[in-house]
């Protein structure tokens, strides 16, 4: 007797759970209906260009959301690669989304206004939208309030729009626009006031315009995002179900080291997370970087610190080990490393990433003072045994200077080499002259016993990375040094500048150029501004010639108004928009006030202070001259260039 077609489904389902296209158990119609259930292959999917996220690089997809969507696919078994993915305009691919069928688009801020127009499968990532202004404009957002007497230039259909008027904007205040290249182009030319953004990809987009990542300044941040798969609503709840239990799986897998592949794909392009994941490695190389009560101290790791906090990275100098120089560049070729301090060579420069220098220091040769030796030329090495640490700079410098490998004795550590310098096993030491006198104070039975004979070379000194650390991670690293050495706090001083001053003190430069040098590009510049002010100060702000001498980089003009406010600045554009009253250089000096003050008493003048050198890598004596003249608007300016102050002053 043959049971009603009800009971016959149900009874397959219970004997094959999980498997419905089963000869027998299902009508041809209900077959038809679950087979034209798309796969993922089946849909057409829309990114738009949106680093990290999404973005295309020397003709490639790539990205966070695009590299989770190729693991996701292979876990369903349905492979989609990135050359599947449509890269479009975000309004095109917004409305294909909400119009099309069997449409994917990402990445896509899930907001309340948009939760019924899709189906969703995330979070991938938390994001930032804030709100770029022109350095020079003056603008402060304390509070939303503060928002209503500006132009905001938006994309169309952009997460940022509701966000703008969540925060009581008026639409009428917003600038649409679907090309995002003419909406940087409007801040620029002073058509809008404010870029509503992404932190991160309006960085980029920027640096792409400009050609300087830190061209706008940030004057206020939204409500932070979370980032999804957004699909049309015709696609399936079981699609949806299975695309959320992969990613969920990609989120939970863990290798031997406790880190996901989820957290792998993020660190690669998200350097809070990718920076964290490496591991760090320095030597005994004081004062650069040494032991101190069983922890990593000294200059580079101080500067490490203060890139961890500028970038949110979670580690510190805890997470530093110090091992012999060797063992150290060994793990860099091995890989996800990062060790410091390193001379750049010739022959190190292709089997590693760089960044940096961060700071310079002079290698030397150390000698016993009692057996008063003295090196005249290359050729006077040769005649004694020189130490020098295993696989250290010092070794390739003696050997470019012509000194036989027979001759050179390596230790592991500058301890060791002080100890065979002692004993008589050597004759002369290598090293950092910096290096060598603090191994000295801390473990030399007299720290005054030794001298300097002879100088080797003078060497910048780098953050080095294996050549597997991805280049987004290396610039991002690099790009957080600048700002390290850059940045001004509540005092006016970096912490880069504060570290310097610490452990080196204050030094001469090695390059210098003469005042009248100095004075006639004030002269020029002020000149300038009186014929055009506006066009004058965004050329100083773009770094152009002449406000800034490509040959002489540390030659380059910078202005206040006569509130102490910094209006231009060739060299650093992130210090356009700050006010300096009171605020001092390391040494406690307020000498931005004493540069306007001078000027508005007595036209023109020279203030001496101490700086750091664009040019160089420490602190140095600098002596600025400046200028009060009046603009084409109006207003009063103070225009300012200096130099800094050679060993022979």
């Amino acid at each position: 007797m043959a049971l009603p077609k009800r009971y016959a489904l149900l009874l397959c389902l219970l004997i094959l759970p999980g498997t419905l296209l089963v000869s027998g158990c299902l009508s041809d119609r209900q077959v038809t209906a679950i087979t034209s259930t798309p796969s993922t292959t089946d849909l057409t999917y829309y990114t738009e260009q949106n680093p990290p996220y999404n973005f295309e690089e020397n003709g490639t997809l790539q990205g966070i959301s695009v590299e989770l969507l190729e693991l996701i696919t292979a876990k369903m078994g349905e492979n989609v690669s990135r050359e599947a993915v449509r890269l479009v305009p975000w309004t095109e691919g917004y409305q294909a989304a909400l119009t099309q069928n069997k449409t994917v688009l990402f990445t896509t801020a899930r907001l309340p206004e948009r939760e019924q127009s899709f189906k969703w499968v995330g979070p991938i990532y938390t994001y930032t939208n804030v709100l770029f202004a022109r350095p020079e404009s003056g603008i402060v957002i304390d509070e939303p309030g503060d928002l209503k007497e500006y132009r905001i230039g938006v994309i169309v259909d952009d997460a940022a729009v509701q966000q703008l008027l969540d925060a009581g904007v008026n639409e009428s205040q917003l600038v649409y626009e679907t090309d995002l290249f003419a909406v940087i182009d409007k801040l620029e030319n002073g058509e809008i006031d404010l870029w509503a953004y992404p932190k991160e990809s309006g960085r980029y987009f920027t640096w792409q315009a400009t050609g300087n990542a830190y061209a706008f300044r940030i004057v206020s941040a939204l409500p932070a995002l979370e980032g999804y798969y957004a699909f049309s609503r015709d696609v399936p709840d079981a699609t949806i179900r299975s695309f959320q239990q992969a990613l969920d799986s990609l989120k939970a897998e863990k290798d031997a080291t406790g880190i996901s592949t989820y957290e792998r794909v993020l660190g690669r392009y998200a350097p809070v997370i990718g920076l964290a994941q490496l591991q760090y490695l320095t030597e005994e190389l004081a004062p650069y970087n040494f032991e101190e009560n069983g922890t990593a101290s000294g200059i580079a790791v101080e500067i490490l610190e203060a890139v961890f906090k500028d970038i949110g990275v979670n580690a510190s100098r805890e997470d530093i080990r110090i091992v012999p120089f060797a063992e150290g560049l060994q793990a860099a070729q091995n890989g996800s490393t990062v060790l410091f301090s390193v001379v750049r060579t010739p022959e190190r420069e292709p089997l590693y990433e760089w960044a940096g220098p961060f700071t310079s220091g002079r290698v030397v040769i150390y000698a016993p003072m009692e057996r008063d030796i003295t090196i005249a030329s290359d050729e006077d090495l040769n005649r004694y045994q020189i130490g020098a640490v295993q696989a250290s700079v010092e070794n390739d410098l003696l050997a470019d200077r012509g000194v036989n490998t027979s001759r050179i004795v390596n230790g592991k550590a500058p301890e060791d080499l002080l100890r065979m310098l002692e004993s008589g096993e050597i004759d002369l030491w290598a090293t950092g002259d910096l290096a060598g006198r603090h191994q000295m104070l801390q473990t030399a039975e007299n720290p005054d016993a030794y001298e300097i004979v002879y100088t080797l070379s003078e060497n910048d000194l780098y953050y080095l990375f294996s050549k597997d650390v991805p280049d987004l991670l290396v610039s991002a690293f690099e790009q957080s040094l600048e700002n390290v050495r850059n940045q001004k706090d509540a005092t006016g001083v970096s912490e880069y500048e504060r570290i310097l001053y610490r452990y080196l003190g204050v030094g001469c430069a090695r390059q210098t150029f003469t005042d009248a040098e100095v004075t006639t590009l004030v002269n020029r510049t002020a000149t300038d501004i009186e014929k055009n002010a506006t066009g004058t100060l965004r050329a100083i702000n773009a770094g152009k010639a002449p406000y800034q001498d490509p040959e002489n980089p540390a030659l380059y003009v910078f202005v206040y108004d006569e509130n102490v406010t910094m209006v231009a600045n060739a060299d650093n554009i992130q210090q356009v928009g700050i006010n300096y009253r009171g605020k001092t250089d390391v040494t406690g000096k307020p000498f931005r006030d004493e540069i306007v003050a001078g000027a508005q008493e007595n036209g023109t003048g020279w203030v001496e202070y101490v700086y750091s050198n664009p040019a160089e890598t420490n602190l140095y004596y600098k002596t600025t001259y400046y200028r009060l003249t009046e603009g084409s608007d109006n207003r009063t300016y103070i225009v300012c260039s200096g130099r800094f102050k050679g060993c022979e002053e």
